[in-house]
């Protein structure tokens, strides 16, 4: 038997701010540029992208393949 107090949660950060603070994924509101097509919007990431050269494409393929588990595409 585990513990009463003990519980699963899913949580979520984004990789472009200089800080990793998770947010429990059930407390990002649901509006949230992150999770939608317009996450081009947030500062964070523009200010990621300039960092990288320019090209928001850049920033979202340099992101996945940070993300890559085990070094296999």
């Amino acid at each position: 038997m585990s513990c009463p107090y003990l519980t699963e949660v899913t949580m979520s950060f984004c990789r472009a701010f200089p800080v990793k603070k998770l947010v429990p994924s059930d407390r990002v509101v649901t509006t949230s540029p992150c999770d939608g097509e317009c996450y081009g919007e947030c500062p964070v990431y523009r200010e990621a992208a300039a960092r990288l050269g320019g090209g928001s494409g850049d920033l979202a393929r340099a992101s996945h393949a940070s993300s890559n588990k085990g070094g296999r595409p």
